[in-house]
């Protein structure tokens, strides 16, 4: 039995790419995985990948140019799962203003996605983020956005890499979004410190301190309820602009 070095190679830095994207996904993150798991999706898919392309290995000759041509390999398949990264921290901003804002801002949850603690509220916005982003095929997208990659910058490729510009308006996005989804608690959360201050003056007996706990927990749950369907919209434009920017990305443009 023979064996075709020269596409085993490319199989073997495509899988090195896909690794390095998968592992920015919180659907795919470092955490959620087994690392065997991790290790034979990523080759399973670079094996595909190798198998339903035209390019062709680059010439490895030296240890060190089959590492140069690995990190390369790295900071491509990295700059297509940061964009990922970016609209889920959408998630994380939003969280912790509300947490801040309800009271639950020492109520942090071990993130599993990320592998850190989160927000209490920004782990149940980046678990709905996360179910959007699989009802979108948002998982489709990114093999897609590989497989477009590899055309455009096929490993051993010596002219520029991806279009890393890209990454800074898609951090910008990730305030605004951010913003979106805790908008209509934090109106809520303003409606109800209003209504305290109005109490406080009129009914200057009041424990208006303690009692502004329970009432501002009440109405940001009741607010985050309410604006679940709100929230389905807007998470929709913002893996909209992470789809087109893994587009534009895996094109270099």
């Amino acid at each position: 039995m023979s064996v075709d070095l020269e596409w085993l190679m490319l199989a073997v830095l495509l899988s090195v790419r896909i690794a390095a994207a998968t592992a920015f996904t919180a659907v795919l993150g470092p955490t959620t995985l087994p690392g065997p798991v991790r290790v034979l999706l990523a080759a399973g898919l670079g094996l595909l990948l190798a198998g339903a392309t035209d390019v062709r290995a680059p010439p490895i000759d030296s240890v060190i140019s089959l590492a140069v041509a690995a990190v390369r390999e790295v900071l491509i398949g990295a700059a297509l799962g940061a964009g990922f990264l970016l609209a889920y921290a959408a998630t994380q901003v939003a969280g912790r203003v509300l947490d801040t804002q309800m009271g639950f801002g020492v109520a942090n949850l071990f993130n599993p996605s990320t592998g850190t603690l989160s927000p209490l509220t920004g782990t149940v916005l980046g678990m709905a983020a996360v179910s959007i982003f699989l009802a979108m095929n948002g998982h489709h997208v990114l093999i897609r956005a590989l497989a477009l990659s590899v055309e455009t910058s096929p490993p051993g490729y010596d002219g520029p890499m991806l279009a890393w510009r890209n990454l800074i308006p898609q951090a910008g996005i990730m305030f605004v979004y951010g913003l979106a989804l805790a908008a209509p608690m934090m109106s809520a959360l303003l409606l109800t410190d209003i209504a305290l201050a109005i109490f406080s003056r009129s009914m200057p007996q009041l424990n208006v301190f303690v009692l502004g706990f329970a009432l501002k927990i009440i109405f940001g749950l009741a607010g985050l309820a309410m604006s679940i369907r709100l929230a389905e919209s807007v998470f929709t434009g913002l893996f909209t602009t992470t789809f087109r920017l893994w587009e534009r990305t895996a094109a270099g443009s």
